[in-house]
């Protein structure tokens, strides 16, 4: 996993198979940045072969939460397979699933601005 930064958005870019473990190493990630209050994120996952159906909700989970601090998790690069886990699941109902990282920055981007004018 590789971490960058782009505005107050941070982008996790994964790779391979999500299973448990790797998970696991998300979810330290997410807790540093939302230490941080880094609570944008958004999940690269154009070089991932798999996720196993159980993670989906724990990255539903993560994002819920994020939510709640003004934040939100955001996916991109989903392969067929994954978003067709993310259907059965139900995760795609509340997990936003980009075509690229542009739209889902710029996504964020526009978000924060809605929420500027409105105040």
């Amino acid at each position: 996993m590789e971490v960058t930064r782009v505005a107050d958005i941070s982008i996790l870019h994964l790779f391979g198979e999500i299973s448990f473990l790797e998970m696991n190493r998300i979810e330290k990630t997410l807790t540093s940045l939302r230490r941080a209050n880094f609570n944008k994120v958004l999940l690269d996952m154009s070089s991932v072969d798999h996720v196993h159906y159980m993670i989906i909700k724990r990255i539903v989970e993560n994002a819920l939460e994020l939510r709640g601090r003004r934040g939100d998790i955001k996916i991109t690069g989903l392969n067929d397979d994954t978003r067709q886990i993310m259907r059965f699941t139900g995760a795609d109902q509340y997990l936003q699933d980009y075509a690229t990282i542009s739209e889902a920055i710029l996504s964020f981007l526009k978000k924060s601005a809605d929420t500027t004018l409105l105040q």
